[in-house]
């Protein structure tokens, strides 16, 4: 996952309600560090700056120079890209230096607000609403929402309301509600969350009930090459924490199913219960640990989920055939100062027919060390057939070792992977997956990219790509070859794109995307050509994303798309969205999209997955419009996650698929809605249809933002750090991209 962007906007508890100049900014690491700043208030001047980044934030350390794309915040007509990152001195400092020809050198002080003289203050009446001080830190949002569902085939206009809330409390921690309604089909969801509830001797309660995802021990989602899936449930689930002892204990319950997006939000049930249980204790845990995971020693976690009348995922309760099944997971870790070892060891039961009963089981170990700049990996796996988690699908009738390593410098990065594979059962050939890529960075304003995976089991398939990306006077550009082939079902196919992230006036973001394709048609087993299937075609392809100021208070965005094929196959696709902020509290919001025609897709490869190219359909044409009503209250001084005294910010992203996996978010890929994102792992939001989310008033100081670490189509480790600045009136944005899994 990658951070696209950093910090943002807030008071400053030094110096009350007054415009004041800004410190050091902290951003979190990632391949791509991209800032786009909408002040909404004139009456920032620029000022000059000498910022430098913690190192003990970063794992890789940026320079001073880099930094000073940072002025972006403050001037408005100013957007920044950060080059690439070097080494700083020890300590931070950030310094004001008056806008004159005879300022005095800065020193290397530590940061303090300091007042711009000769502006008035900032009130909190804006839009004629006094803000209310009073009470706890607070937030409510209250939506009307009409529009069609997507892909109705009906289009029937529909009418909902949805809220979301959030009261932070010193006694009875986070408290949040996210809820929709539509009364004409009666149906709706509502999710109430309360995280960070201080209990006796230590402990900490997390509990939700409503919409929720099966929770899950810790280290089972930590990178591996075995994937263990999870479902998103309608009912109950707790937590609870002793970070003296390094306890954790998990219990949840519900109804399996799935989230549905605007303009009628709801929860689409499956039938059965899932109950799962969890239990994870890290020896050698101290009272002030926040984080076992992170300390060294070891960790062991048991995971039990049982499952009574479920269906399969894609099944319905008409067309699936329900069963029983359970699986239960025991799980050891070792963290050292330089290695890693972790053993999963599965048992699962699984009863779709009175009498037929399977017991398949499976195990697989991964150990990683550190040796400099280089990290090595070695993995063993077994999985029987027919295994699955409790009902769900998870890799299976496969045994095999796998090695891997990276290596990492300032100016290379090159990574590696082989896997041995063998089926258990024989139904086909032994065979082997191997996987490479590298980055070379050229310059500060250019670097090379290059990979390829080749898989020889169970259908041979192979791929490659090549990328260049350099910045330049039009802004950031990029050139992408992609080959790919093999037999069975998998089309060879060749593509080439360009991508261009244009340098655009404050307030706007543009971005393009060009691609030429040749897909060839689809061999047979023995190398003949398959007539019946795809044939060749040509493709050429286009997209733009935007985002476009129409006033001061309100903004257009919007995607096109399209696709075309010399033998008549194409695909087209708009989606366009415009909000306009009445006042403080009252905004409107309106999207509509269309997308018509089909095209071939090449999922990535994977040594564990089924080697799939699929012709999807995509037509539709959908439309919402939300009036939204939006309240802030509460003592500033304790903003979220903070302390008295303390100024605040606001974070604000996107969640969405990264179809290339380059870490960036291009035209062509959208947002992912319905995931939940945490914030220091207290407070939670859910994303729009658009895959954005927003944190109000969020403290200053290192934050760690990330998506629910057992979403289905998170990979494991995706968690970012960032700090928010004592700022105002700027919302930036930052990415997070998930990669979508093959099934």
């Amino acid at each position: 996952m990658t951070l696209g962007g950093c910090a943002a906007e807030g008071t400053s508890a030094a110096t009350g309600e007054k415009p004041v100049s800004h410190g050091a900014t902290s951003c979190a690491q990632g391949s791509t560090l991209g800032f786009s700043v909408s002040p909404r208030d004139p009456r920032f001047s620029p000022v000059s700056l000498r910022c430098l980044l913690p190192h003990t934030l970063l794992a890789r350390r940026a320079s001073c120079s880099s930094l000073l794309a940072l002025f972006g915040a403050f001037a408005p007509g100013l957007h920044a890209q950060t080059p690439a990152p070097a080494a700083p001195p020890a300590a931070p400092t950030a310094t004001l230096a008056p806008a004159t020809d005879n300022a005095e050198a800065p020193t290397d002080a530590g940061y303090q607000d300091r007042v711009i003289e000769g502006l008035a203050p900032l009130d909190d009446d804006e839009g004629g609403f006094e803000y209310d001080k009073a009470g706890w830190p607070r937030f409510l949002r209250l939506e009307t929402r009409l529009g069609t569902q997507p892909f109705d085939t009906e289009r029937k206009t529909q009418t909902a309301f949805a809220v979301y809330g959030l009261l932070d409390t010193p006694n009875h921690g986070a408290l949040s509600l996210d809820g929709s309604l539509t009364p004409r089909e009666s149906r709706g969801t509502l999710t109430l969350r309360q995280r960070g509830l201080p209990l006796a001797s230590g402990w900490i309660g997390n509990h939700e009930a409503g919409v929720i995802t099966a929770p899950a021990p810790g280290i089972t989602r930590l990178p591996s090459r075995v994937y263990l899936p999870s479902a998103t449930l309608r009912g109950l689930a707790g937590e609870w924490l002793d970070p003296a002892s390094g306890l954790t204990l998990q219990a949840g319950s519900g109804e399996p199913g799935q989230m549905e997006s605007l303009p009628a939000s709801g929860f689409r049930g499956l039938g059965g219960r899932r109950t799962t249980l969890g239990a994870q204790w890290h020896l050698g845990a101290s009272p002030d640990s926040t984080d076992p995971l992170g300390l060294p020693g070891w960790t062991l976690a048991l995971q039990h989920e049982d499952a009574s009348r479920v269906t399969a995922l894609g099944e319905t309760r008409e067309t699936g055939t329900p069963l029983d099944a359970r699986s239960t997971l025991v799980a050891l870790r070792h963290e050292g100062d330089s290695r890693r070892t972790q053993g999963q060891l599965i048992l699962s039961r699984n009863t779709a027919t009175p009498g037929e009963t399977s017991n398949p089981q499976g195990f697989w170990i991964d150990s990683e060390w550190d040796d400099g700049p280089r990290q090595h990996g070695i993995g063993l796996y077994r999985l029987d057939p027919g295994l699955s988690w409790a009902g769900q699908a998870m890799p299976s009738d496969v045994q095999g070792a796998t090695l891997r390593s990276e290596w990492r410098t300032r100016q290379w990065s090159a990574e590696g992977s082989v896997d041995w594979l063998r089926s258990i059962s024989g139904r086909t050939r032994d065979g082997s997956y191997a996987s490479g890529s590298a980055r070379w960075r050229l310059s500060r304003a250019s670097s090379l990219g290059a990979g390829a995976s080749v898989r020889h089991f169970d259908g041979d398939a192979w791929s490659s790509y090549g990328d260049w990306r350099w910045q330049n006077p039009l802004g950031t550009s990029g050139l992408r070859l992609t080959l790919s082939g093999g037999a069975a079902s998998q089309t060879r196919s060749q593509a080439i794109g360009y991508d261009q992230d244009w340098t655009v006036p404050q307030g706007w973001s543009v971005s393009t995307s060009f691609g030429l394709t040749r897909n060839r048609a689809s061999t047979r087993a023995d190398g003949s050509t398959d007539t019946s299937g795809n044939p060749d075609e040509t493709l050429w392809s286009a997209a733009l994303a935007f985002t476009a100021p129409l006033s001061g208070d309100a903004s257009l965005r919007g995607t096109l798309q399209t696709e075309q094929g010399n033998n008549g196959q194409h695909r087209h696709g708009i989606n366009l969205g415009s909000v306009w902020r009445v006042n403080q509290r009252w905004s409107l919001e309106g999207n509509y999209t269309r997308s018509l025609g089909q095209s071939r897709t090449v999922r990535p490869l994977d040594p564990l997955a089924p080697i799939v190219t699929d012709t999807p359909a995509d037509n539709d044409r959908s439309f919402y419009a939300v009036l939204r009503y939006e309240l802030q209250a509460g003592s500033r001084s304790v903003p979220l996650g903070g302390r008295p005294s303390e100024g605040g910010g606001r974070i604000a992203g996107v969640v969405y698929f990264d179809a290339n996996r380059s870490g960036t978010q291009e035209a062509s890929e959208t947002g992912a809605p319905g995931v939940t994102v945490y914030l220091d792992n207290r407070y939670a939001v859910r994303t729009d249809a658009q895959g954005r989310f927003e944190f109000p008033f969020v403290a200053s100081g290192p934050r760690t933002v990330a998506p629910a670490r057992n979403h289905p189509a998170q990979p494991a480790g995706a968690a970012r750090r960032l700090t928010p600045c004592s700022k105002r009136r700027r919302t930036p944005s930052f990415a997070l991209s998930l990669s979508k899994r093959s099934a």
